[in-house]
């Protein structure tokens, strides 16, 4: 292997294609960073966030009895961290929004520095940085800017892990990043792989340290089950339970959404495996490694989404930040020169983000006509808003933004009563029941109050 140093300064086209992916990732940001403040339901989370929100604000029943048609699958601390912003800065939909677009650019820093911990340049560190927001504002927009705690969780989780290494590396306790970690776990739940990482990493250098981080991390969450279970009792058990399919081979037909950090992985690789005795290559293929298994694991539940493969977007971002410092040690053979292979991983990173057929955030830019037929859909949103408000009683509406817009309280949470469906927890007889009993309007809202209205592709005709 010929030796190449890292800490070599990019030539001035290399530094250009690293500012060019900061600029894609400003760039992309525009879409969600702009319809932010639009009153359309961007995914079907969104109402459902807010309206438990309200409820923490209010002091009302967060955790509802299982057997209604609405129920409570997340941890508590998402909510309460919204309702207090929201006291403070308004509305809950759209702090929560704030909070994610703000999430997204922490955990992009979260990269940079988990790079640096590990020996990476500051051009590597920014690379990290960079791809991981422009990926997740190109391919993972709906989530970037959505009201939905994942991203919040997140931030405070690999956070957790930037501190978990610092401490580490420094021979001092790791248990208060661990408790932090914990924390996250209580904004959202499906966050395994970071904690389990970090403890092993741990315990890989000092058995006895790592143990000793484990028990205090499940010493703290079981105790904070236990006082969620006591402060929402009776129900907050069971609803965190709520049943759901699993089927496996959804794992494996969602493997292609793997295609926007496949080239990144695959740059990471070349790199990690000749160099797998080193600590940046190890510490990355756990992360990696585990990450790709627990998304299939999570990817054969109903309802599970996207989010699923955040950890393996920030996985990818760290490796790829080490990898471009290191890969043209092993590549020189080919008889490229170091700048060449670098100049190469950066083209290819860039022409991953530019190849898809999404054009939001172009539109947003250069078409008026675009934000015109937008301002359009934002009056419908409201005419529905009090179309639903005029309609007496109860409504169980498609669109939950709509419906809490309305000031309708929430009564008919549609994953819940398909979950119980497809379970056989109750029968549709039984649903139809219930909803004649309660009242209940069910209403299909106006497709144009969804921002899906304003998705915009590429013609390929």
């Amino acid at each position: 292997m010929t030796n190449v140093d890292a800490t070599m300064p990019p030539s001035r086209l290399t530094a250009t294609l690293i500012w060019a992916l900061a600029l894609l990732a400003a760039l992309f940001l525009v879409w969600p960073v702009w319809r932010a403040f639009l009153p359309l339901e961007i995914w079907g989370n969104e109402g459902w966030n807010a309206y438990h929100a309200d409820a923490a604000m209010r002091g009302a029943e967060l955790y509802p009895p299982p057997g209604g048609l609405v129920a409570n699958n997340y941890p508590p601390l998402s909510f309460y961290i919204v309702a207090a912003l929201s006291r403070v800065f308004g509305d809950a939909l759209h702090v929560g929004r704030a909070l994610s677009i703000l999430a997204t650019l922490g955990i992009g820093v979260a990269a940079s520095v988990a790079v640096r911990q590990f020996g990476g340049s500051r051009a590597g560190s920014l690379i990290a940085g960079f791809w991981f927001v422009a990926t997740m504002a190109r391919f993972f927009d709906y989530y970037v800017g959505m009201n939905e705690p994942q991203l919040l969780g997140q931030v405070i989780m690999v956070w957790g892990l930037v501190w978990l290494l610092k401490r580490h590396a420094a021979g001092r306790p790791v248990e208060p990043a661990v408790l932090a970690m914990v924390a996250a776990g209580f904004v959202k739940h499906n966050f395994i792989v970071v904690p389990l990482v970090a403890l092993f990493w741990v315990a890989r250098d000092n058995w006895r340290l790592g143990l000793r981080a484990a028990i205090v991390g499940a010493a703290a969450a079981a105790l904070g089950l236990a006082i969620c279970a006591w402060l929402f009792a009776p129900h907050f058990v069971a609803d965190m339970l709520l049943p759901r399919t699993y089927e496996v081979a959804r794992s494996f037909t969602n493997l292609g959404r793997l295609q926007f950090v496949l080239p990144a992985l695959v740059l990471w690789a070349i790199w990690a495996w000749p160099e797998r005795s080193s600590r940046p290559a190890q510490f990355t293929a756990l992360l990696i490694v585990a990450s790709l298994i627990m998304y299939m694991v999570q990817k054969a539940g109903s309802g599970v989404d996207e989010n699923a493969q955040f950890e393996l977007v920030f996985a990818a971002a760290v490796g790829i930040g080490l990898a471009y410092d290191r890969l043209p040690g092993y590549l020189l053979r080919i008889g490229w020169s170091a700048n060449a292979i670098r100049l190469t991983v950066l083209g290819i990173l860039i022409a991953r983000l530019l190849l898809s057929t999404r054009l939001e955030f172009a539109a947003v830019l250069f078409s008026p006509q675009y934000r015109a037929t937008a301002a359009e859909h934002a009056a419908v949103a409201r005419s529905e808003a009090a179309r639903i408000a005029a309609i007496p009683g109860p409504v169980g509406c498609s669109n939950l933004v709509i419906c809490r817009a309305a000031r309708k309280p929430f009564v008919f949470d549609p994953f819940k009563v398909d979950m119980m469906l497809a379970t056989g927890t109750v029968s549709a007889v039984q649903v139809y029941d219930t909803v004649r009993r309660q009242a209940i309007v069910l209403d299909n809202t106006d497709p144009r109050a969804n921002v899906t209205s304003l998705w915009r592709r590429m013609r390929s005709d």
